[in-house]
C-alpha cells in the first residue's frame, strides 16, 4: 500500500472542504516542526487561498524551489508589485532576462501558468509583443487556458482555432493535467510488475483498473486499496475497466468528453477486453487454454467454489463451449479436491459419466485452439484494441490513447466556440452569430455562449434581439452578471426604463461587489437623467474593480453630459489604459475633441476607433462629420458612401450624407436622399428643416416655408430658433457651406448620449427626447 504523510494530507483535507483557517492553523504548526520549502508552500497556499496574498508574499521572499516562486509571483501580481513578479519568474539577473524556454524547462508542469503570468505583466506595462508571444507558447502548451486565447484576440492578434486547440499538440499530457507522484509511481512499479509476471503468466488472476483520476486530490492522494497496490504484483488486477472521469452518473454515449471514451466500437463490451498481459505472445496463449479448457469443464462443486471467490470478476477468455452432457472427474484432471470432497458435492445426485477418452481430449483442445485463434484475428482486424494490446504497447499507452480520445472532444468544442470568439473579437459579428448557432444545442443554451450572441447582435446595433438574448439568459442562469452591463446599454438604448429598473434591482440583490450591478444601476439614473447619481453609480463600479474598463468608458460619457471635459478624458484615457482595443473610449476623445472644435484630433481618434471596428458604420458617420468640418468635401461624401453601402437604411447615414450633398451644392441629389427619408423618418423635425433650408438655396421660397413650419409643428422647442435664423435672411449665413455645417451641427445638438457604445449621431452630448 502507498502511505501518505497524514498531518499535510490533514491540512489538503481542510483545504478541499473550504475549512481555511484549521488549514493554517495545522500548516503553521508543521512548519514550526519542519521548516522547508514544501511545507512554506503549502502555509503560502493555505494564506493565498483564504484571500490574505500579502502574507503568503511575506513568507515565501526566501524560497527557491519552482513551484514556490509560481506561488511567490502570483502574490506579487495580485499586490501590483508587477517588476517583482516578472523578477521571479524570469530570474534574478538584473541585466539579462531569460528567456521563455528557459523558464518552461525550469517550472515543469506549471510552465504554461507562469507564462500566463508574464503575458499579464507584459500586457500591462504595454510590452505586446512579448505578451503575445508568452500567451501563445502557454497556449501551445496547455490548449484548454481558454483565457489565453481570449487575451490574444482581445489584443488584436488573430490565433488560429485549429492550431491552438489541435491533438497534435497533446505529445504530453503532463502540462494539461499536471503530474502526480503517486499515480506515476503506481504506473512505473505496474510497469515493472509486467514485466516479472510476463514468464508466470499463468498465475495471474486478478483484473487491473486505469486509475480514476477525480479520486486524488492535488497532494493528498487517497491511499490506494491492497487490491491495487503497486508492491504486490502477483495482484495486479487486469482487466480494463472504463471508469468515468466524474463521479456522477452520466451517460457513457451521449458526452463528448468528460468520461472515457465508452462509446467506441472498441470499448462497447468491456468484459470482453483482456489484458495486454493475457496476449503478450501466441505462445504462452496456446499453452495456457488447454489447462483453462479443462478446468473450465471441472465439476459443479468446482465451479460454485470459484464463483465464491474474490476472483469471480475476472474476465475469463472467450468460452469454449464442448458438449454439455459431458462431465469430468474432478480426480482424472484436477488435484484441488480430494476423494472425501467428491463424494460430498452435489454431483453424487446425478449419474456420473465416463471420462472423455484422450482421443476426445485432444480432439476438444484442437477444437478450442482453433477457435479462439480465429476469434483473436477477428479481434485485431475489427477492434483498435486489439491493434493497440496486440502490438505489444504498454498499458500506459493504452491508457494515454483512452484520455486524448476524451480530451479530443472538448478540443473540438474549443475549436468551434474559439472561431466565433475570434469573429466577435475582429467585429465580424454575423459570422460570429452563424458560428456560435453551429455549436450544439446544449452548449449553445448556456449563458457564456448566449452572452456572446447578445455581444454580437449589440454591436451591430440590434437592440431589440440583444434584449431577447439577454432575458433568456436571465432565466437560464438568473444568477449570472458577466455581460449584463451590455444588457443594461442595449436597455438604456431601447429607452425601456421599467426594464433596466428591474434588472439593476435583481443585480443590486444578487452581488453588490461586481462592476456590472453599479454600471446597470448607473444606466439606469443616466435614462432617467439624473446624470449626478449615474456618475456616482459609475465611479463605485470604477472602485469594486479598477481593471474594468467598460465602467470608466460609461463614466466619462457621463461627465461629458455635465460639461466636466477633463474629468471625461480622463476617464476614457483609462480606459484606453486597460484595453487598447476598446474603441468606444477612442470614439469619447474624438467625441470631446469634436466638441471643443479640435477637428483634426477629433478625426484622428475617429480614425483610430475605425482602424479598430472597421465595420462600424456610426463611426465612418462621424469622420464624415469632421471631415465636412475640416472642409474636405470629396473624403466626406467617400466616408458616408461607404457607410450607407454597409446599411444602406441607415437614417442617420442619409441624413449626413444629404447635408453633404447639401454643402457641396448638388442640392437636387440631396432633396432625392431627404425624400427617401422621410419615408423612414416621417416624424423627424430636422429632415424638413434640413429639406427647407436646400429648397432656400434654390430660391423655392413657398416650399422652404411649408418644410420649415412642418418642422416647428413636430418639434417647436428644439428647432424654432433654426427656422428663425433660416427664415430671416438677416440673421442666416451666407456662406452655403457653412450652412451646411449648421444643418450638421443642429443635427448633433439633438441627438442623445449614447453610455458605452457608439452613439447615433455626432456629439451626442444634449439632453433631448428626440433622436433616429
Amino acid at each position: 500500500m502507498l502511505v501518505q504523510e497524514p498531518v499535510q494530507a490533514a491540512i489538503w483535507h481542510c483545504l478541499n472542504h473550504y475549512a481555511y483557517n484549521d488549514a493554517i492553523f495545522l500548516a503553521e504548526r508543521l512548519r514550526a516542526e519542519v521548516e522547508s520549502d514544501e511545507t512554506i508552500w503549502l502555509l503560502a497556499t493555505c494564506y493565498y487561498r483564504s484571500g490574505k496574498p500579502a502574507q503568503a508574499y511575506a513568507i515565501l521572499k526566501n524560497s527557491t524551489s519552482p513551484q514556490c516562486k509560481f506561488l511567490m509571483a502570483k502574490c506579487c501580481l495580485d499586490l501590483q508589485k508587477l517588476s517583482e513578479a516578472e523578477k521571479v519568474l524570469t530570474g534574478d539577473d538584473l541585466g539579462r532576462s531569460r528567456s521563455l524556454d528557459e523558464v518552461v524547462k525550469e517550472f515543469g508542469d506549471v510552465a504554461a501558468f507562469a507564462l500566463m503570468l508574464i503575458a499579464t505583466v507584459c500586457f500591462s506595462t504595454e510590452r505586446l509583443t512579448r505578451g503575445i508571444e508568452a500567451s501563445r507558447k502557454a497556449l501551445r502548451l496547455n490548449p484548454f487556458l481558454w483565457s489565453m486565447y481570449e487575451e490574444l484576440c482581445r489584443r488584436g492578434d488573430r490565433p488560429d482555432p485549429d492550431k491552438s486547440f489541435s491533438t497534435p499538440s497533446l505529445d504530453s499530457l503532463h502540462h494539461v493535467t499536471g503530474s502526480n507522484p503517486f499515480i506515476s509511481y503506481a504506473n512505473q512499479q505496474d510497469q515493472q510488475a509486467n514485466q516479472v509476471l510476463e514468464p508466470s503468466l499463468k498465475n495471474i488472476s486478478t483484473p487491473m483498473q486505469i486509475v480514476n483520476m477525480s479520486a486524488l486530490c492535488m497532494s493528498g492522494v487517497r491511499a490506494l486499496s491492497p487490491d491495487v497496490t503497486p508492491l504486490a504484483p502477483t495482484r495486479i488486477k487486469r482487466t480494463l475497466r472504463c471508469n468515468p472521469v466524474f463521479t456522477n452518473n452520466y451517460s457513457p454515449i451521449t458526452p463528448s468528453f468528460g468520461v472515457i471514451p465508452l462509446a467506441l466500437d472498441y470499448l462497447s463490451d468491456c468484459d470482453s477486453i483482456s489484458s495486454p498481459i493475457n496476449t503478450l505472445t501466441e505462445a504462452n496463449d496456446q499453452k495456457v487454454l488447454a489447462k483453462r479448457l479443462l478446468r473450465k469443464e471441472s465439476s459443479p462443486l468446482q465451479q460454485t467454489k470459484a464463483a465464491n471467490t474474490p476472483l469471480a470478476g475476472v474476465v475469463a477468455p472467450p468460452s469454449l463451449h464442448v458438449q454439455p452432457n459431458v462431465r469430468r472427474s474432478s480426480r482424472l484432471f484436477t488435484s484441488s479436491y480430494n476423494v472425501k470432497e467428491n463424494t460430498k458435492s452435489p454431483s453424487r445426485k446425478f449419474a456420473t459419466p465416463k471420462s472423455p477418452s484422450r482421443k476426445t481430449k485432444s480432439r476438444l483442445v484442437k477444437q478450442a485452439l482453433a477457435k479462439n485463434f480465429e476469434n483473436n484475428e477477428k479481434n485485431r482486424a475489427e477492434s483498435p484494441v486489439g491493434q493497440v494490446i496486440g502490438s505489444g504497447r504498454t498499458t500506459s499507452e493504452y491508457a494515454l490513447n483512452l484520455q486524448r480520445d476524451s480530451l479530443e472532444g472538448l478540443l473540438k468544442l474549443l475549436r468551434d466556440i474559439g472561431t466565433g470568439y475570434l469573429y466577435l473579437s475582429q467585429y465580424e459579428c454575423q459570422k460570429a452569430i452563424d458560428a456560435l448557432r453551429k455549436l450544439p444545442e446544449h452548449h449553445y443554451n448556456t449563458g457564456w455562449v448566449l452572452c456572446l450572441v447578445g455581444r454580437a447582435y449589440f454591436e451591430i446595433n440590434k437592440y431589440d434581439e440583444t434584449q431577447r438574448i439577454f432575458e433568456r439568459v436571465c432565466k437560464l442562469e438568473p444568477e449570472r452578471t458577466t455581460a449584463m452591463e451590455i444588457h443594461s446599454t442595449a436597455l438604456w438604448h431601447l429607452q425601456k426604463e421599467a426594464a433596466l429598473s428591474q434588472l439593476a434591482a435583481d443585480l443590486v440583490a444578487l452581488d453588490k461587489h461586481c462592476p456590472q450591478t453599479w454600471c446597470a444601476v448607473g444606466n439606469c439614473h443616466s435614462l432617467q437623467k439624473e446624470h449626478d447619481l449615474a456618475i456616482k453609480f459609475f465611479q463605485r463600479a470604477v472602485q469594486v474593480d479598477p481593471n474594468f474598463a467598460y465602467a470608466y468608458t460609461l463614466l466619462g460619457h457621463e461627465y461629458v453630459v455635465t460639461e466636466e471635459l477633463e474629468k471625461g478624458m480622463s476617464s476614457y484615457r483609462t480606459a484606453i489604459r486597460l484595453d487598447p482595443r476598446h474603441y468606444i473610449a477612442w470614439y469619447g476623445m474624438g467625441m470631446i475633441y469634436s466638441k471643443q472644435e479640435k477637428f483634426q484630433l477629433a478625426e484622428f481618434h475617429y480614425q483610430r476607433a475605425l482602424s479598430i471596428n472597421p465595420r462600424s458604420c456610426v463611426l465612418m458617420v462621424h469622420i464624415g462629420v469632421v471631415q465636412l468640418q475640416l472642409m474636405k468635401k470629396d473624403e466626406a461624401l467617400e466616408t458616408l458612401d461607404k457607410a450607407i453601402a454597409l446599411e444602406p437604411n441607415n437614417p442617420l447615414c442619409k441624413f449626413h450624407r444629404a447635408s453633404a450633398l447639401a454643402a457641396a451644392n448638388r442640392n437636387t441629389e440631396a432633396l432625392t436622399e431627404l425624400d427617401e427619408l422621410k419615408e423612414l423618418v416621417p416624424k423627424e423635425s430636422l429632415v424638413f428643416y434640413l429639406a427647407g433650408k436646400v429648397h432656400k438655396k434654390l430660391g423655392n421660397t413657398h416650399l422652404a416655408l411649408m418644410h420649415f413650419s412642418w418642422a416647428t409643428e413636430l418639434d417647436p422647442k428644439g428647432a424654432t430658433n433654426q427656422i428663425k435664423e433660416a427664415i430671416e435672411p438677416g440673421m442666416s449665413s451666407s456662406n452655403p457651406d457653412h450652412s451646411g455645417a449648421e444643418g450638421d451641427n443642429t443635427m448633433e445638438e439633438l441627438l442623445p448620449c449614447t453610455p458605452g457604445q457608439e452613439t447615433p449621431g455626432g456629439e451626442a452630448m444634449q439632453e433631448t427626447d428626440e433622436s433616429f
